[in-house]
């Protein structure tokens, strides 16, 4: 009987002593999750304050095509923070309706200004590549540039402006160009051609906000075969002002005809130096990119990898628990 009751006495205490470890791993357990959820929450209620109110703007349900009119239904609501929201987001349907797309959107692309226009189409309108000696480092595609000319003693004329790039090749850019945009170009080539030895150059130049600044004003002035051609096509919608176009010409040849032979080739040589620079430059940005791209892609795999092995470890912890 003795032995009986202290072998009850011995496994009661040993239930107790179980239970009780049992019970502080539990309540440790407990107390860590409720920890981790509370740094959590307090990490996304910092990231929810950073980020701010959100507001909604707009995007497309499919891709749209150049020059098609907008519609209600092509239209999707999309919230972001009310932080990153310019003048330049439509944030009502009636800041879209009765304009046209610029350039194809992409459901997600956000809709700014400098994607629609106002008017229908041009139907003149053309693909059209681009020739310059040097543009700004880090040029990407749906930037805006304007196509400049600089002439031997420095005078800079704006040959196109506020130009959209659509597509990016080793030495030229892909835009779309109007037919009287064309033969501005091709005047500007002209004068290029028979200025580059004196150290002339053409140069695209980045806008930093499309959506906010405001267009520069072209100021090249064509010669007079090529005005005289924009004047009788028939294609032609936009018209030149030819005396002002005459006036403004004159002054460019005056400061093409004070070019010395000896100032030519101090030009010819200092430009050229620039343009490799200013291309050098391109191509050490491009290797850059390429590293800091190639390092964020071990980044994010480090980071899925250390997720996982923390899941693992949780799921393995839960499953001791059970």
């Amino acid at each position: 009987m003795r032995n009986w009751i202290k072998y009850l006495i011995v496994t009661i205490i040993v239930a107790l002593l179980t239970n009780g470890g049992q019970l502080y791993f539990w309540n440790h357990y407990i107390d860590k999750m409720k920890t981790d959820y509370e740094s959590e929450i307090q990490i996304l209620s910092s990231t929810l304050e950073d980020i701010g109110k959100l507001k909604y703007v707009y995007s497309v349900r499919t891709e749209t095509k150049p020059g098609k009119e907008i519609n209600l239904e092509d239209l999707v609501k999309v919230k972001v923070p009310e932080s990153i929201i310019n003048g330049s987001y439509a944030q009502e349907p009636e800041d879209l309706l009765g304009k046209y797309y610029k350039v194809s959107i992409s459901p997600g692309t956000l809709i700014t200004d400098d994607l629609l226009m106002k008017d229908e189409m041009d139907d003149t309108i053309r693909e059209t590549d681009l020739i310059a000696d040097t543009w700004s480092v880090g040029l990407e595609i749906g930037d805006y540039i304007d196509y400049e000319i600089t002439y031997p003693y420095g005078e800079k004329y704006i040959v196109l402006s506020h130009i959209r790039v659509e597509a990016i090749n080793e030495k030229t850019i892909k835009t779309y160009l109007t037919s009287v945009q064309r033969h501005i170009y091709n005047g500007a080539l002209v004068d290029y051609f028979l200025q580059k030895e004196n150290g002339a150059t053409v140069n695209l130049v980045k806008y930093v906000e499309p959506g906010v600044q405001k267009p520069s004003e072209v100021s090249y002035s064509v010669p007079d075969n090529i005005l005289s051609v924009i004047t009788e096509d028939p294609n032609v919608i936009e018209k030149i002002n030819t005396n002002l176009n005459t006036q403004k010409r004159d002054i460019i040849e005056k400061g093409i005809n004070l070019v010395s032979e000896f100032d030519s080739s101090n030009l010819s040589s200092g430009r050229s130096k620039i343009v490799s620079d200013i291309n050098g430059a391109g191509k050490e940005y491009e290797t850059i990119l390429e590293k800091r791209l190639e390092e964020e892609k071990k980044e994010a795999e480090r980071a899925a990898y250390e997720n996982q092995k923390a899941q693992d470890e949780q799921n393995s912890e839960k499953g001791m628990m059970k």
